[in-house]
């Protein structure tokens, strides 16, 4: 395990010396899990599924009035970027 240092503030203390009386842990144990449990809900990979969802949702909402080039996918960059259509 790595030690780090960390100021918090007394409340934030006194709520983590309560809850490892209450569950009979240590209060790092407290921390650790706490951190944990918090940065499952930040990086989660459903938050990420979530991400690629709303992206797809936004997609569908660029107007093209069914005119998409029949060469889109092998221009990409042409029509992304601009410059010369591949060959």
């Amino acid at each position: 395990m790595q030690r780090i240092s960390v100021y918090i503030p007394e409340e934030t203390k006194r709520r983590i010396n309560l809850a490892a009386k209450a569950k009979s842990k240590a209060e790092s144990e407290i921390i650790r899990d706490a951190l944990d449990e918090g940065l499952k809900k930040i990086y989660s990979p459903a938050s990420s599924a979530q991400a690629l969802l709303d992206l797809a949702k936004m997609a569908e909402k660029i107007p093209t009035k069914g005119k998409v080039p029949k060469d889109l996918i092998e221009n990409l960059d042409y029509y992304t970027w601009g410059g010369k259509k591949g060959e």
